[in-house]
């Protein structure tokens, strides 16, 4: 296969001129992929928006179509969208969140988790769906992140902003559910879904925790100039509409009542102009010393890699590599080596690692 790019990043990192890395294209051609998870040490899991999912040995470069995936709304920036995995009691469990088709030509951002063996998905149950369905296109989020029993996920505005301040529908929050799907109640606000762990969110297509799970990181796409990265905690206020550094697309009109406003969430970054952030993760591994600890955010826009550093939490330094490498980034995944897997989302797209030897 003819898929492997050699890139001389020591011009991006002058303190690592000795070392060799790699970047290598692992896939034929696929379009518009969106999440990938690590199954195990070799292989990991890839959803395509127009809803299939993909096994894929990262070392092997074998790949193989996985049955029994969730029908999909694949339209616009709807389909097929993130996957999280994990292990209970020697079986594999699988997690998809995707844009499910409701009624009437609308779709609602919802949540199925699975079995998974020999390349099939098997006793499906739905454990989320969002209460507001809607023709929109756009905004569905959809981003997962687990802990313990709990299942985190991000559901974007679907374009009504005004939504993400009602507490009686799910659009623009994040919500926290049991893994299992059974009623829990998350009283993170006064009268409002039980469901809902924080409120005031747009588009946010960027969900992890740290390292040890103690804080949960989300960036989000703003309108022009308002993309964000925050902390966030549960029953708190991230103001978007009434608080946003974002514009007007187009004419650069003020949204809402300014940039900050007491009772709202301040962003611990934003990106002026906006990168449109997909995918997110905290570097963990020994194959990169350089980015141990870092946050590492992909760029649409910009078709990059930003690594953030911190210091309690806040963003002390920014750099930005791989640009116009990959293209697209749609989304990243450190394996159990220390490589990072970087999928593009492009009509021409694939998967990519990345490596060190």
């Amino acid at each position: 296969m003819n898929f492997i790019f050699y890139a001389l990043l020591f011009i991006l990192f002058p303190f690592m001129a000795q070392s060799q890395i790699k970047l290598e294209k692992i896939t034929p051609e696929l379009s518009n992929l969106w999440g990938v998870s690590v199954l195990n040490k070799e292989e990991v899991l890839f959803t395509q928006r127009a809803g299939k999912l993909f096994r894929l040995n990262v070392f092997k470069k074998e790949i193989y179509e996985v049955k029994g995936a969730p029908k999909v709304f694949n339209y616009g920036q709807g389909g097929l969208l993130d996957i999280a995995i994990e292990e209970d009691n020697n079986k594999k469990i699988i997690y998809l969140c995707f844009s499910k088709i409701t009624k009437n030509s609308e779709s609602a951002t919802a949540i199925n988790s699975y079995e998974f063996q020999n390349d099939e998905l098997f006793n499906k149950k739905q454990i989320f769906v969002s209460n507001k369905s809607s023709r929109s296109s756009r905004h569905f989020g959809c981003r997962l992140a687990t802990n313990s029993k709990y299942i985190f996920a991000t559901i974007g505005d679907r374009g009504t902003r005004n939504d993400s301040q009602n507490l009686k529908n799910h659009s623009g929050s994040v919500i926290k559910i049991l893994k299992n799907g059974n009623y829990y109640n998350n009283k993170a606000f006064k009268n409002s879904l039980p469901e809902i762990f924080s409120i005031g969110h747009r588009n946010p297509q960027g969900l992890t925790f740290n390292i040890d799970k103690t804080n949960l990181w989300l960036h989000e796409h703003g309108p022009q100039g308002g993309d964000e990265l925050n902390l966030i905690v549960k029953g708190k206020n991230y103001g978007w509409p009434k608080i946003t550094f974002g514009k007007e697309y187009g004419s650069g009109r003020t949204i809402g009542m300014g940039t900050s406003k007491p009772g709202y969430e301040d962003p611990l970054k934003v990106w002026i102009p906006s990168i449109a952030p997909s995918g997110i993760m905290i570097y963990k591994g020994t194959m990169f010393e350089e980015f141990k600890d870092k946050v590492i955010i992909g760029s649409l826009k910009f078709r990059q890699l930003h690594l953030l550093s911190l210091k309690n939490n806040i963003v002390v330094s920014e750099e930005k590599i791989l640009t116009n490498q990959i293209g697209r980034i749609r989304d990243l995944k450190e394996m159990s080596d220390g490589s990072i897997i970087i999928i593009n989302d492009e009509f021409n797209g694939g998967v990519y690692r990345l490596y060190k030897q």
